[in-house]
């Protein structure tokens, strides 16, 4: 049972030399709600053991959490709680007391989880450039039954030539290979498990004028992806600051530990970015069925 593979979109090297394709897709899409509808049915159908969801609080977790309960689908939500990312899960438990869900809860000193070494033998294996996602990777390890994170929404930015992209970044992508090495039943990319739900993220209204231009000073889609999200009328998604859940970390002596300061170094070699024109990818994702 293979849940983990995102095989419509595929990246290869590293650094300088990583690139990424995506495949088109298949059919027309609905709105992205209504894709991943059809993406929880599709897991929903093929899981072999109990479905559960890593919910850091932020907001494509909680677009995520909805869907299924929505859905009327059983999934299970695990909050990670270290001593640094009480400003995220604050939403996460709020949400759970709101709905009468019992959450499973997996507490982690994150400053012994970095001084043990376990920190640093994760990065070394996937040779991961971002330190935010190591223990977020360790948490899919320690659930047992099928896994999926909401992270990784499709990202635009306004880059200095003022056209439009969106980034596939390389470290991103090295939860598959954990998911891979531990054989981990699940996705790390629930949020764009499949080509249609891709494809209909960035032409979501909001997501085309952003691309128009109609909203001055925008230089990111961080910030309107909440709109994306409720556009549907079965829930709300509170807005918020965009939060990685690790900005204490930055500001505490833990931060300045070699292994991670060894793991941010690795930025210069091992952070790759393909950027894909938004106007060329949306109308190649099109090709199949235009």
């Amino acid at each position: 049972m293979e849940l983990v593979y995102k095989n419509y979109i595929r990246g290869s090297g590293t650094g300088s030399s990583w690139s990424v394709d995506i495949d088109p897709a298949s059919r027309p899409v609905k709105s992205y709600y209504d894709e991943t509808v059809i993406a929880a049915e599709i897991i929903w159908s093929q899981k072999s053991s109990p479905l559960h969801l890593c919910y850091s609080g932020g907001l494509d977790s909680e677009f995520v959490l909805n869907v299924f309960l929505q859905l009327g689908m059983n999934i299970q939500p695990v909050i990670m709680r270290t001593q640094y990312n009480h400003p995220e899960t604050k939403y996460a438990f709020k949400m759970c007391d709101e709905k009468n869900i019992k959450p499973i809860i997996v507490d982690l000193d994150y400053n012994k989880f970095v001084e043990s070494g376990k920190f640093l033998e994760i990065a070394m294996e996937t040779k991961c450039a971002a330190y935010q996602y190591i223990a977020n990777m360790w948490l899919t390890s320690q659930i047992d039954g099928t896994v999926i994170t909401g992270d990784s929404d499709p990202h635009l930015f306004l880059n200095t030539d003022k056209n439009w992209y969106i980034d596939e970044w390389e470290p991103t992508h090295r939860q598959f290979d954990y998911f891979k090495k531990h054989n981990i039943e699940g996705t790390p990319f629930f949020i764009s498990y499949t080509p249609e739900q891709f494809l209909s993220f960035i032409v979501d209204p909001t997501m085309q004028k952003l691309a128009n231009n109609e909203f001055p000073g925008k230089t990111g889609s961080y910030s309107s992806k909440v709109h994306v999200y409720n556009n549907q009328n079965k829930f709300i998604i509170e807005q918020r600051t965009k939060l990685t859940g690790y900005e204490l970390v930055e500001s505490n002596p833990i931060f300045n530990h070699p292994d991670m300061q060894l793991v941010n170094s690795w930025k210069e070699t091992l952070w790759g970015s393909h950027n894909f024109e938004y106007y060329s990818l949306v109308n190649r994702l099109k090709n199949d069925y235009t």
